[in-house]
């Protein structure tokens, strides 16, 4: 038995979502278009407040090295979780160290939502029906991007 702390789905709280970017530059024709797909993500905090911000940058690039096509999204979603102080343990540093399965949760709701996001966004374009594939969220975790800190 693990001592890891289960999450409750009902202490996890998606108040704000911000499309942060979003560009479209569209095949010029409807049918089997292969796309590579690349995803990051960053983890912002704030304790005192109980809210995890989660950035996910994903962009679809079409396989087709003569082709300009591709879609970019950056994403912010805003979570408030009751109860964050469980989720976590501070380093002599009082930075937190946040379990994986609290974060691969939030990335999981994070991509999830994106995916349905983007479907609808590319609804009128010659990119239309694209479903974006289902992404293990513990496969994410290892996706994190480089903020440059101003």
């Amino acid at each position: 038995m693990s001592n890891e702390v289960k999450i409750d789905p009902e202490k996890i709280h998606l108040f704000h979502i911000n499309i942060v970017e979003s560009s479209i530059k569209d095949v010029s024709h409807k049918g089997e278009n292969n796309f590579k797909i690349n995803i990051a993500q960053t983890t912002m905090h704030n304790l005192k407040d109980e809210r995890v911000k989660i950035g996910l940058f994903i962009d679809l690039i079409h396989d087709e090295a003569s082709s300009n096509a591709k879609a970019h999204f950056v994403f912010d979603f805003h979570f408030r979780i009751d109860g964050l102080n469980q989720y976590y343990k501070l380093k002599e540093d009082n930075s937190p160290i946040f379990t994986g399965v609290l974060i691969a949760t939030l990335l999981g709701v994070s991509f999830s939502t994106a995916r349905g996001i983007i479907f609808e966004r590319l609804s009128n374009t010659n990119m239309q029906g694209m479903i974006l594939p289902v992404v293990a969220p513990q496969k994410m975790l290892s996706l994190q991007k480089k903020v440059d800190s101003k």
